[in-house]
């Protein structure tokens, strides 16, 4: 099959891939839309080292093409999307609820082969139907959860009256849809997108280069309740420190080899709270998709072919590209 395979260095196209083979309990999925994730740019820049040689892409959706002989849940032909995620389901943590901390997971595009092919496999376990959502819009589905369990790691009370995001990429724009789904001020800050922050709902907007303390301090007096961090650049950090009123919350999305110095002291005598987060709930994010409640068509900045995958990720490297898709 049509794959494209990192080699530590680089991509290679390649038609020689084999298709892979099933376990009993997994299932085939040919793949008709994968978004380029920062992730997957993450690992192309060196900056996150993964096993190699490895299928990169893990945000698709697809048709599923066979099934193990244990498979019960699935069909063939069925529309799916897969969690990235492949879990034991016996540690501490997969039978505590807690499936992002399990001790021996598995990342689909990391660790297993992912979607920047004809087909990939996945676990029955890993698989949700999206029922009539276009495969495009699908792509979403996983960084929606992860924007989604931003909220559920450091849930929003109903004393916080404003959300500051910094960064206007993709994650950004979703984590802006789910603040205002949640009936909160939006407050974004970025160098590019903002005219399309502004057009999915974000009650501000600043430009990262127009003072966004002095701005933000005017807008909510004494600093903003949650302040999101979705650049993941460290100085961002440290805006995020400034931004924050005393008491507050800093959400701290996915980041990669990324190291911050701080003074600790500001964290324990502002008493503030600093949360990280993962992967999210998939089912919650098929259900806003469905009911239209987070609008992602304005998020697809372009689509390529599989045969044009370099040309698709020296797109997505551009600030003003807010989710490139390949179709394979």
């Amino acid at each position: 099959m049509l794959a494209a395979l990192y080699n530590g260095k680089h991509l290679e196209l390649r038609e020689d891939i084999p298709i892979p083979k099933l376990k009993d309990t997994e299932v085939l999925i040919k793949v008709k839309a994968v978004g380029i994730c920062g992730t997957d740019l993450s690992i192309l820049k060196g900056s996150y080292k993964i096993p190699v040689p490895r299928i990169l892409g893990h945000e698709f959706s697809g048709v599923v093409s066979e099934i193990g002989k244990k498979v019960t849940n699935v069909q063939v032909g069925d529309r799916v999307t897969s969690e990235i995620n492949i879990t034991c389901g016996n540690c501490y943590f997969c039978k505590s609820g807690q499936k992002t901390q399990c001790i021996s997971v598995r990342a689909i595009g990391i660790f297993e082969d992912g979607a920047f092919a004809k087909y990939v496999k996945v676990p029955e376990s890993n698989l949700h139907n999206i029922h009539e959502l276009p495969f495009e819009e699908a792509t979403f589905i996983e960084p929606l959860a992860a924007a989604i369990q931003t909220f559920e790691m450091a849930p929003l009370r109903e004393t916080d009256k404003n959300v500051v995001i910094l960064g206007a990429g993709k994650l950004g724009l979703l984590i802006l849809q789910v603040v205002k789904n949640k009936g909160k001020k939006a407050i974004v800050i970025g160098r590019s997108n903002l005219d399309l922050a502004k057009k999915l709902g974000a009650d501000l907007v600043i430009s990262i280069d127009k003072d966004p303390v002095k701005r933000v301090m005017e807008e909510t007096k004494i600093g903003a309740d949650v302040v999101v961090e979705a650049t993941g650049v460290p100085e961002a950090m440290d805006l995020a420190m400034a931004l924050v009123r005393n008491r507050g919350t800093i959400n701290l999305k996915s980041t990669h080899g990324i190291r911050w110095m701080t003074d600790l002291t500001q964290i324990v005598v502002r008493e503030l709270r600093i949360q990280g987060s993962r992967c999210g709930p998939f089912p919650a994010a098929i259900k806003m998709l469905e009911e239209g409640s987070v609008h992602v068509l304005d998020l697809i900045s372009a689509t390529f072919p599989l045969t044009q995958i370099q040309e698709a990720i020296d797109a997505a490297t551009k600030p003003e590209m807010v989710k490139v898709i390949i179709l394979p």
